[in-house]
């Protein structure tokens, strides 16, 4: 390529080096730079390491002589301590060695960790090889070091979703000791919100969730929706004339929707998850786009100690199983994996980290332990009562060490006393559940989970009735009603207002409306309560 009519070797060199420098500025500079280079001196051009593996090239086409010729060229390259060197003499092929140089690495005799290698006819007739070295480094190290950046992005998102995984499942242990690793510490109580802003928005929203908490909040992107960032704040009231976190970040980020639980023990982080999904679900129907959640002594606190004894029956096929093979999955395992199923239906295979045929095997182990068909949802409500029933702490409430009688608070604060309790009879399981469900308290916190319904929407009550009794199944409820999918999706999302639970997307409120409609109407959930 011979010099261009009209212009000077040293204007062309100006040329080739500003033409390079842009190339350079690109996101991926170096594939540019490498491309160019070999239009420009029409050969092959690419980065090698030491041992002679090509890091990168101006094409992915490259035969065994270029190969040996630069393995050649690189042995003799650094058993005589050069920085650039001419491989091969021949008119037709020669090779141009030349040391690139790192920003941080030392300057010495010998090559640093890259080579570029231009071979074909005449590599050094022209300046750009020699020109093209300094920021094929610079290009390379920015490349490396946005990789670097992004594995460790990566690998700080997984240990947080990790403690995150570790709260829920009530390893606090472990998960503080991970916590303390990573900072910021977890801090007890914690309040949980679940803040939906969109997949793209989630960068911005964790940046902005650190800021409004001042380093005091566990910040996780949620590995089940990709819109949702999960943050698990200190419960430090806030100072007068402030704003809570979840109106600041509705404020601050504009279209972001925030549900927020109450104020929790972090052994109770489930629980603070769920209450801040179905809060979300309310928030979305609301123009300030945040909501908390209205509490109500949930379901295992009313039945206390015969809700105890009911549960530890159902379960203790599971939780005695013993896997006849070591690489079979344990009690704990076909537990946690049940427990998130319940939770996020399908969607436990992104929780969990599984394979979905995974699920369903260790799903058809727990049915076959248990004797449930987890199709239904009263068999899917009956082991979610029994699972978090289990998970609550063994206390004198729930519990007593002496035999003296406990009184259990209903679900409108009421206190009924144990005596006037019907006693739950030495029979199956099946048996202790209904007369679980017969309990004066337990019929009293079934009337307040209906009672917006019944008062302020009960046109929808057969929605509801026709929803639970076909197991939850949208399709199977549209044709129940006689309307369209689409129909059916909007008077449940006008369900979940009136509600203010979450009933569209898991985890949703089904098992607990499955065991009020059952405890007030005695038989059915699709009759009328």
């Amino acid at each position: 390529m011979g010099v261009r009519a009209g212009r000077s070797p040293d204007s062309l060199r100006a040329a080739d080096i500003l033409t390079m420098h842009r190339l350079a500025r690109k996101g991926d500079g170096v594939r540019p730079l490498l491309r160019w280079l070999a239009r420009r001196t029409g050969c092959w051009a690419g980065l090698v390491d030491t041992a002679g593996a090509v890091q990168e090239a101006s094409s992915d086409e490259r035969d065994s002589e270029t190969i040996t010729l630069i393995s050649d060229g690189l042995r003799e390259m650094r058993e005589r301590g050069l920085r650039t060197f001419l491989a091969g003499s021949s008119p037709e092929r020669s090779g141009a060695l030349l040391a690139v140089d790192l920003p941080g690495d030392r300057s010495g005799s010998e090559p640093s960790g890259l080579v570029l290698a231009v071979v074909g006819p005449d590599p050094l007739r022209t300046a750009a090889p020699a020109d093209a070295g300094p920021l094929l480094g610079v290009s390379w190290w920015a490349k490396e070091t946005e990789r670097t950046r992004r594995r460790v992005e990566v690998a700080d998102a997984r240990g947080r979703e990790a403690v995150l995984h570790l709260l829920m499942s009530g390893n606090l242990t472990t998960a503080h000791q991970i916590a303390g690793a990573l900072a910021p510490r977890l801090y007890d109580p914690a309040r949980f919100h679940v803040v939906e802003c969109g997949r793209d928005r989630r960068a911005e929203t964790i940046r902005v969730c650190a800021e409004l908490t001042g380093g005091r909040a566990w910040i996780v992107r949620c590995p089940v929706y990709s819109d949702h960032v999960l943050v698990v704040a200190s419960t430090t009231p806030v100072p007068a004339g402030a704003r809570p976190l979840e109106a600041a970040l509705t404020a601050e980020i504009e279209g972001c929707v925030v549900g927020t639980g109450d104020a929790l023990a972090l052994r109770d982080t489930a629980v603070g998850y769920q209450q801040a999904f179905h809060a979300l679900a309310v928030a979305r129907g609301r123009p300030e786009r945040w909501a908390r959640f209205d509490a109500a002594l949930g379901l295992p606190v009313v039945l206390g100690r015969q809700g105890s004894a009911w549960a530890d029956h159902l379960l203790a096929p599971l939780t005695r199983y013993v896997p006849a093979r070591v690489a079979d999955p344990d009690s704990a395992t076909l537990t946690e994996t049940v427990r998130s199923w319940l939770a996020f239906s399908a969607a436990a295979t992104e929780h969990l980290k599984i394979h979905r045929n995974t699920l369903a095997a260790r799903l058809r182990r727990v049915e076959a332990l248990l004797g449930l068909d987890l199709r239904l949802v009263g068999d899917q409500a009956k082991l979610d009562l029994a699972l978090r029933i289990g998970a609550l702490p063994r206390t004198t409430e729930h519990g007593p060490t002496d035999d003296r009688p406990t009184d259990v608070t209903g679900a409108a604060g009421a206190v009924v006393p144990v005596d006037a309790m019907e006693p739950v009879p030495s029979a199956p399981v099946q048996d202790h559940f209904e007369a679980l469900l017969r309990l004066p308290a337990v019929r009293e916190w079934a009337l307040t989970q209906l009672r917006p319904v019944r008062t302020d929407a009960p046109a929808l009550e057969t929605t509801l009735r026709a929803w639970l009794g076909n197991d939850t199944r949208l399709s199977a409820t549209a044709r129940a009603l006689g309307v369209s999918v689409t129909g059916t999706r909007k008077r449940l999302t006008r369900l979940e207002q009136v509600l203010r639970r979450s009933l569209l997307r898991v985890p949703n409120a089904r098992h607990d409306l499955w065991l009020a409609a059952t405890a007030l109407d005695g038989e059915r959930p699709d009759r009328n309560f």
